[in-house]
């Protein structure tokens, strides 16, 4: 996955990255120190591009249900909610249903 990641910051104290996989935002994370300073809306922005690249129409991410904050940069974005649904995630102890809300973004060649 690494050669689908960015990450802003120094050298061992990154303040945000973002990756993507497929043609979904996968993750998408940025220290409490690093918000406010346009650090996500770049990445996300750095992102949408790199899927475009790819030749992705329609983009889509997960937010979890109630995170309101996420929910609002989201649209802000440009993305907008497409449904409610269950994503099935992989972790150590084996998979992991989380229901969650599906953002969906039309892209730009």
């Amino acid at each position: 996955m690494l050669p689908e990641v960015r990450v802003v910051g120094d050298r061992g104290a990154p303040l945000g990255f973002c990756a993507i996989r497929h043609d979904e935002l996968d993750q998408l994370f940025v220290a409490p120190e690093g918000r406010g300073a346009g650090i996500a809306a770049a990445l996300v922005a750095d992102a949408e591009a790199r899927l475009a690249a790819h030749g992705v129409e329609t983009a889509w991410l997960i937010c979890a249900i109630g995170n309101h904050r996420a929910a609002r940069f989201y649209e802000k974005c440009g993305w907008h909610l497409a449904a409610t649904a269950v994503h099935r995630l992989s972790t150590i102890a084996g998979p992991f249903d989380l229901e969650a809300w599906r953002y969906e973004k039309r892209l730009v060649p």
